[in-house]
């Protein structure tokens, strides 16, 4: 492969452009179908699974969270760090088919494992205590540290050294294991462990939260919205992987305190304010995830547009971020509470983005990057 940066969400060239039937569509139907898609899916699944009030089995918040959440790491796994090796080589839907069971019961598998099989001796992972929560953070710090290795840093240094696939995805899983399990030791451990001490932490649960989504904010925005700028303009690929990889977390921390004034001052009403309290510190990461949800799906489904120019890129991040804002807006005002049933935090506000919207993460993800659109063909402008 090329040793160009690859964006999070062009799963549809990676595993074939060649699909053996479909639809053909204009790019503005192809994305709104696509829409269509992810919700009815997302809400099929929901109202299976989770809808507290009327689902058939009332897994949310928990198993859902964790394993929907081990299920998106899989997705990073096997389609950015892997590049869907070897499933590319089957045809669609095998390919897709294959790649999502395969997906499936990985994140399954580790989710049990970690649960069941560490949990049993180790009770931060045990799912009486704080087990689903231990476990699905680990995703919140392993997104990040393996998903930047095949975007902002475009595989460096593997790809220089003429490496490909599978060797790429290998070596890139346990460079990613490493930096995950340094960045959970450090950031989420000692806040679920059993001997840790109130307050003897680097941050607080919900903060961490908060603030270190707010560093994956930066990382697909300027790897999908702004085209891996200002990380291209270091120079060297060297330069331009190490910068992006702790240069997010700069951008992040900025990112992390406006959205939170935007959530003190303008989305969040005060009377869920006083119910939240000192947890308002996880809410970046609340508005964040609906955010992300249009960087990732417009870069996926939409071309990425308008291409180019710097101010045009500009004009991405106003679109994707003023769609975040609505999103979040109409979530936690009406759809989580009339749609989704979820409680109310106070009257007329509540939900957990974080769950709902990263289910239709996933989802988009499947069907455009595990099933290439299958059934959809976009007409050539």
């Amino acid at each position: 492969m090329a040793a160009s940066t690859n964006k999070v969400g062009k799963g549809s060239e990676i595993i074939s452009a060649k699909k053996q039937f479909g639809i053909s569509v204009n790019p503005i139907t192809f994305a709104m179908a696509h829409l269509a898609i992810i919700l009815v899916v997302s809400l099929v699944v929901w109202n299976v699974f989770a809808d507290p009030k009327q689902g058939i089995w009332k897994l949310y918040p928990q198993p859902f969270g964790a394993v929907m959440f081990w299920f998106i790491l899989e997705v990073v796994f096997l389609a950015f760090n892997g590049e869907l090796w070897p499933f590319h080589r089957l045809k669609q839907p095998l390919a897709g088919l294959v790649a999502f069971v395969t997906g499936a019961v990985l994140a399954f598998l580790t989710v049990g494992i970690l649960v069941f099989g560490i949990g049993s001796f180790e009770p931060a992972f045990n799912p009486s205590g704080a087990g689903w929560t231990a476990t699905g953070m680990i995703v919140l710090v392993g997104f990040y540290f393996f998903g930047i290795l095949p975007t902002n840093m475009g595989h460096w240094p593997w790809v220089d050294l003429g490496l490909k696939q599978p060797w790429v995805g290998i070596i890139e899983f346990f460079e990613g294991f490493f930096l995950a399990f340094l960045g959970y030791l450090v950031l989420i451990y000692p806040s679920v462990a059993s001997w840790s001490q109130s307050g003897k932490v680097i941050l607080p649960l919900a903060t961490a939260v908060g603030w270190f989504y707010s560093v994956i904010v930066s990382w697909l925005t300027t790897a999908n919205a702004l085209d891996n700028w200002p990380w291209s303009r270091l120079g060297s690929r060297a330069k331009m992987a190490l910068g992006s990889l702790f240069g997010n977390f700069v951008i992040g921390t900025g990112i992390y305190f406006l959205f939170l004034a935007l959530l003190r001052n303008f989305l969040i009403p005060i009377e869920a304010q006083k119910s939240l309290g000192v947890a308002i510190t996880m809410w970046p990461a609340q508005l964040g995830v609906c955010i992300l949800f249009w960087v990732l799906t417009w870069a996926t489904v939409f071309d990425n547009q308008p291409l180019n120019t710097v101010s045009k890129k500009v004009v991405r991040v106003v679109i994707t971020y003023g769609l975040g804002l609505i999103t979040f807006l109409v979530y936690t005002r009406w759809f989580a509470i009339s749609v989704l049933h979820e409680a109310e935090i106070s009257k007329g506000f509540g939900g957990d983005p974080l769950t709902w919207i990263d289910l239709m993460i996933l989802v988009m993800l499947i069907y455009a990057v595990y099933f290439g659109s299958y059934g959809l063909i976009k007409k050539n402008k």
